[in-house]
């Protein structure tokens, strides 16, 4: 409610000559201004204010301008941060996420062009758009793998975890300390872990990669054939999705973030 209430008050609508002015505001500072001359003017203004603002907020066609508004807000939002996760991609792994843009766009222009139903094509371009997505992801865990490096890097994650596993067995830190190293040591041992099992998971990701491509390359020969326009499953159990977050390293934060937009929601 708080965010309609926010919305009606700042209400700037578009007036000829003068583009958009915070009407609601300045008819309030109006009110305020002549009140000081006569006190009955604050008690119309606060009425007109209070009815104008339940009139707004209850409108249900206001509502959902505000909700869109919000949701163009997010899905902003959300485009941002997927441009600065490519940003970060190496040029190969941004060339081969291109390409599969570039298939996935050809499939729905194929569809159009052959008359597909409205409900088919939209509900394609959410599959293309997810497995966009899961490509990008598992793009940046490939990328975070191979920075991780060899022997020489596990070496220095073992001294670590050894060194916090000394530490947090201490009776001289405090409570709020020792949490503290615990969660790092929890994250330290999971990276381990990932890098004992690096090539093992490469393999894994090298495949599930194969797999999405497999997908969308389905997706457009049946694009390709007329008449034969199917709906695109975005439901791919890959197995680099049942690896912990620390795989994205410092992206992390933000897959997980962009994940409530582009993950599919049903499997």
């Amino acid at each position: 409610m708080f965010r309609y209430l926010k919305a009606a008050f700042l209400a700037a609508p578009e007036i000829a000559g003068l583009g958009r002015l915070p009407a609601n505001v300045i008819l309030l500072a109006g009110f305020l201004i002549l009140g000081f001359g006569h006190p009955g003017f604050w008690l119309l203004g606060l009425a007109l204010e209070a009815s104008y603002l339940y009139t707004l907020t209850t409108s249900a066609r206001f509502r959902k301008l505000v909700d869109a508004d919000q949701l163009q807000l997010s899905e902003s939002a959300a485009a941002s941060q997927r441009l600065a996760l490519i940003a970060k991609l190496a040029p190969a792994s941004r060339g081969r996420l291109a390409r599969i843009e570039e298939k996935c766009a050809k499939v729905l222009q194929l569809e159009r062009d052959a008359q597909a139903e409205d409900f088919t094509i939209e509900g394609n371009r959410e599959a293309l758009r997810k497995l966009e997505w899961l490509y990008l992801k598992v793009l940046v865990a490939q990328q975070n793998l191979h920075a991780l490096g060899g022997d020489g890097s596990q070496n220095e994650l073992r001294r670590k975890v050894g060194v916090l596993q000394s530490e947090v067995g201490a009776d001289r830190l405090s409570r709020s300390l020792r949490e503290s190293k615990q969660a790092t040591l929890r994250i330290l041992e999971q990276r381990l872990a990932n890098l004992e099992r690096r090539e093992q998971t490469l393999a894994e990701i090298d495949s599930d990669l194969t797999r999405i491509e497999a997908q969308v390359d389905l997706a457009m020969d049946n694009a390709g054939m007329r008449g034969k326009s199917e709906a695109i499953s975005a439901n791919i159990n890959l197995v680099s999705q049942l690896l912990d977050e620390s795989i994205y390293g410092e992206s992390g934060s933000s897959i997980a973030a962009l994940d409530r937009t582009f993950r599919p929601e049903t499997q």
